[in-house]
């Protein structure tokens, strides 16, 4: 992995945790507004700027995994449409672990203080480490039906994944179901790249959606990957065309040859 992206994230973790103990102590901040402050503070460079299939970039990518490491951390929180918050133990990390380094050290479990006494990997090694499992994505065939769960192999998502993702909007009289059905048209999670893919032929027309998670719609996304967001409006020639979304950064995007 290039030290540029390693040393960058740890750069953004610690913006996030700084944007967050800007707020008033009870407030919550949108976890788009979030990750855009964090990019801005530190922007992406090289390869961290490479967007991937899901449409984001690589560096926004890994920034997103990593923040999974702040709340194992218990140093802050995220509380879905509620948006995220930097809890205390968050707010004496700032102040505990001012250097980036150490404080990705500390979310190894190396130190719970800059004075402990205790022998530990040389922190670029240990921010290494954080990132790598941040952005790590394992090698291994997809699964049915929206699958995810270990099915014996040892196998984890990086990020944590819904039940299951379903295409819901305009077009399901197209395809034999009911319009806007949020367990209609269901993704399959592919292990590889963790996208859920799903592949539809569909004939020529306009058409509105957003994904559903779960069969129900208490959360979904639509335009612009905002949680309970606008439908998203597309204009389609006709033919198989495949949906990919990300859970990382609730992306939805639309590719012509894509198999799901």
């Amino acid at each position: 992995m290039g030290s540029d992206t390693v040393e960058n994230t740890a750069l953004r973790l610690r913006a996030v945790l700084e944007i967050l103990a800007a707020e008033d102590p009870s407030g919550k901040v949108s976890r788009g507004t979030v990750i855009s402050a964090a990019l801005h503070r530190v922007p992406l460079t090289g390869r961290e700027a490479e967007e991937l299939a899901s449409g984001t970039t690589r560096g926004e990518r890994a920034l997103v995994n990593a923040t999974t490491k702040l709340v194992k951390a218990g140093w802050i929180l995220k509380e879905g449409r509620s948006g995220w918050s930097i809890t205390s133990g968050g707010r004496q990390a700032l102040v505990d672990f001012p250097e980036p380094t150490r404080l990705a050290a500390a979310l190894h479990g190396n130190g719970a203080a800059p004075s402990a006494a205790r022998k530990t990997p040389p922190a670029a090694e240990v921010l290494e480490e954080v990132v790598r499992d941040a952005v790590s994505v394992p090698t291994v065939p997809a699964e049915p039906n929206g699958s995810h769960q270990d099915s014996g192999h040892g196998y984890e998502p990086s990020f944590p994944q819904p039940e299951s993702v379903a295409l819901a909007g305009s077009f399901g009289s197209a395809l034999g179901i009911s319009d806007w059905d949020p367990a209609g048209a269901t993704f399959s999670f592919d292990r590889h790249d963790e996208l859920w893919k799903l592949t539809l032929d569909l004939p020529a027309g306009s058409y509105e959606y957003k994904v559903a998670l779960n069969g129900s719609w208490e959360e979904n996304y639509g335009f612009g990957a905002h949680r309970d967001g606008g439908n998203i409006q597309m204009e389609h020639a006709g033919g198989p065309l495949s949906f990919l979304y990300d859970h990382a950064t609730h992306t939805v995007l639309t590719k012509p040859e894509v198999g799901a």
